[in-house]
């Protein structure tokens, strides 16, 4: 026995009153023994005194050839319970295949003293996937219909390109390469500008289960085997086991922001030991020595949305994070272009009393203005029921960001705030205010409060309110009332003031119960001192949403007609499905129509007539369970699982098949030559097919995957017979059984 726990059997050597045990013991034990401390020889082996290790005390029982140790606990190895490495799964072959989505809306509003307008809009999505990666385009269609109406506001019918984008993803690396329309990577203090170019740099969303952050690490000491349970803001967030000694809890639950965590020792007699340690963490810092980067180079896109094919100056930049500590997060960003040129330098660090602090410094040189810059602070603290930001930022007059109007003056200052506070009772309290100097205008200054409590079991009464203190004489006041009833129907009473402006009206709307189904929505009452009455149904279905929904002011009614949805191309195959925003697979259980195919217990779809399906929202780089439904196959069906395991890569299809063994099943009576039935043990198979099935008493074999005529053959001892069976008309789920068969060629 070590420190109680049973340990094996081990050989020791007795010498001068003192217990010596081999190395392979010492390293079994987990104990440390003094380095200085020499060994002997037995029997062509090393043994160490077990004196050389802390706190050691021995007792004997030479009754039962047994001894009982002890340690200090302090004298063993630590027990490290860290995080799981995310093993990264091996992404399934791509399948090449087209998409393409589309949201139609309709809009007919009919107008008291002017004109009716009709408009048809359209946004639609066009990809193509293959293994080298994924090229999307998106496009919006303005008044389709062509509608005079519209075309005499200014709104004739237009088609405009948003954006074209090629994607491929290095998963093994965690990098993603972008070429096409996309955004960079903003700053600390920055802003993200859309640009046509490319873009290269890591990703670790390719990694599912990737922590990023800084995880804090917790220390313990166990006597005895023990039990340790992590509880993280008084809730209880996993339990191990440990054997004696000290140990590390490194698996730390993924959390944001500060709090406090309690550790339970309990060893095998039952007694505790508390730990209790505060932590910090937040997803704005790296763990140290992970580094995060980016570079772009390309042309800023203008005016996206209402010109296809607008670009500005040409630009590159490159953006690098490192955290430097677990508590000090580095940031640098350079930006070059033809008359503007920008230095970033940031920093995001952990502080005392579990506050998160950032600042952030910008120098800018434009060929016209000259030097500007641009500064922000900010302060920010979570815990579980309080939290706190504030945030000021400043630029002098002459700095210029990219993409930013060289005729547009920045923001001279900006402070804004935020507090909260929750108690389990009275609810949620929170204040904010913010503050804007221009460097041509009237400053504005503004503070507003909010406040949420739970009313009985199932109201929830929220009010908020601002004020314009300064530059302005904007007030606002509203109640919301929510009132959650059976079947997902929820309602709420509004009442509020806006700028002398006043709302009292109701709602009420219903979701689906699942992830299919029917949903509504109404509002009555009146909105800015106009009376408003809304009205709206959709369905969520496998092919994609439709809605209807109509409102009526005393000036205006209008009627919106939507659809959303996508086609997919894929395997010679062509399915309706929704939007494709995700992976997806395309699932073959070959001659098996009308059969439900989901993931996990979730059914999504069904089989065609040939046995194919379209499975959507696959989530990329992660094992998903593509599985069907067992019921929903005949009897005759044999399958050798129901569940099959893909791995997408990001947007892409795979290919998942269901070996499913198909014929119909009957039980076969078969007599030999001698006219004896064929002896128990023997094996039957189908010609041609490699599964058998053994005869049991009385010669009878169940036997499945039987066309409507078949050759069979038995084996016994190394001997053979063939004989033919035919099978009688049936549904696929009857088993007849059919003989005496016989099998010629074979006697007992």
């Amino acid at each position: 026995m070590i420190n109680g726990a049973k340990s094996g059997t081990w050989l020791l050597v007795q010498r001068a009153g003192d217990l010596y045990a081999p190395r392979d013991a010492f390293e079994e034990w987990r104990v440390q023994k003094r380095a200085d401390v020499p060994p002997i020889r037995f029997k062509g082996e090393d043994y160490w005194p077990l004196s050389a290790v802390p706190g050691y005390r021995a007792k004997i029982d030479f009754a039962n050839q047994s001894v009982e140790l002890l340690f200090s606990p302090d004298a063993f190895s630590a027990t490290r319970l860290t995080q799981e490495m995310y093993k990264r799964a091996v992404v399934s072959p791509v399948l090449p295949s087209v998409f393409f989505n589309y949201d139609l809306n309709y809009t007919g509003s009919t107008l008291r003293d002017a004109p009716s307008v009709n408009d048809l809009g359209m946004l639609s999505e066009f990809g193509i996937s293959n293994r080298w990666g994924v090229l999307t385009n998106t496009g919006l269609g303005r008044n389709l219909t062509d509608n005079t109406t519209s075309a005499t506001l200014g709104q004739g019918r237009s088609w405009t390109r948003l954006e074209t984008t090629f994607t491929r993803d290095y998963p093994e690396q965690n990098r993603t390469l972008r070429f096409g329309d996309t955004h960079t990577l903003p700053a600390m203090g920055g802003r993200a500008v859309y640009f046509g170019g490319f873009q290269y740099g890591t990703n670790f969303a390719l990694t599912p289960g990737y922590i990023s952050q800084p995880i804090p690490v917790l220390r313990g000491l166990s006597a005895e085997p023990s039990t340790v349970e992590l509880y993280v803001n008084d809730v209880l967030r996993q339990v191990s086991n440990v054997p004696t000694g000290p140990f590390t809890v490194g698996n730390f639950p993924v959390v944001s922001g500060g709090g406090e965590v309690r550790v339970v020792v309990r060893d095998i007699l039952g007694r505790e030991t508390v730990l209790v340690q505060p932590f910090f963490t937040s997803t704005q810092l790296l763990a140290a020595g992970l580094s995060d980067w980016r570079v772009e180079a390309g042309s800023v896109r203008l005016d996206l949305g209402s010109a296809s094919n607008r670009y500005g100056s040409g630009f590159v930049s490159g953006t690098w994070r490192h955290g430097y500590s677990d508590a000090l997060t580095l940031e640098g960003r350079a930006e070059a272009a033809s008359q503007l040129q920008t230095l970033w330098l940031g920093a995001a660090t952990a502080l005392p009393a579990q506050f998160l602090g950032k600042v952030d410094l910008v120098a800018s040189h434009d060929q016209n203005l000259g030097n500007g810059n641009q500064w922000l602070l900010g302060l920010e603290r979570q815990g579980v029921r309080s939290g706190m930001q504030i945030q000021a930022q400043g630029a002098s007059i002459d700095f210029r960001a990219l993409g930013q109007d060289a005729t547009v003056l920045p923001t001279k200052l900006q402070i804004a705030g935020n507090a909260t506070y929750t108690t389990a009772k009275a609810g949620t309290i929170g204040v904010g205010f913010a503050r804007i100097n221009q460097f041509v205008g009237v400053s504005v200054s503004t503070i507003s409060a909010n406040y949420s409590m739970r009313v009985g079991e199932r109201l929830n009464l929220i009010m908020n309110a601002s004020r314009a203190v300064a530059g302005a004489s904007s007030n606002s006041f509203g109640v919301t009332l929510l009132i959650p009833m059976e079947k997902n129907v929820v309602t709420s009473m509004n009442a509020g003031i806006r700028g002398g402006q006043h709302d009292l009206y109701a709602t009420a709307s219903q979701s689906p119960p699942g992830d299919t189904g029917m949903g509504w929505r109404l509002l009555g009452g009146q909105q800015q001192d106009e009376r408003r009455a809304e009205g709206g149904v959709y369905y969520q279905g496998r092919y994609g949403r439709v809605l209807s929904e109509i409102s009526n002011t005393p000036d205006q009614t209008t009627v919106r007609l939507g659809a959303s949805g996508g086609l997919v191309v894929a395997d010679g195959h062509m399915f309706a499905t929704r939007r494709v925003n995700d992976s997806f697979a395309v699932a073959e259980v070959a001659g098996y129509g009308d059969v439900g195919i989901g993931l996990g217990s979730n059914m999504l779809t069904r089989t065609d007539a040939s046995g194919v399906a379209l499975v959507p929202q696959l989530i990329a780089y992660q094992t998903n369970s593509v599985r069907l439904d067992p019921t929903e196959l005949p009897v005759s069906a044999e399958i050798d699982s129901i569940e099959q395991f893909a791995v997408p890569a990001w947007r892409s299809a795979v290919k998942v098949i269901f070996p499913v063994r198909s014929g119909r099943g009957a039980l076969l009576k078969i007599v030999l030559d001698d006219g004896d039935v064929a002896p128990a043990g023997a094996t039957v198979q189908i010609e041609g097919d490699k599964q058998e099935f053994y005869v049991a008493r009385r010669g009878e074999a169940f036997v499945t995957g039987l066309q409507s005529t078949n050759r069979l053959v038995l084996n016994w001892k190394d001997r053979q017979c063939r004989f033919d069976v035919t099978l009688p008309s049936a549904t696929p789920d009857e088993v007849p059984r059919l003989g005496p068969l016989l099998c010629k060629g074979l006697a007992r």
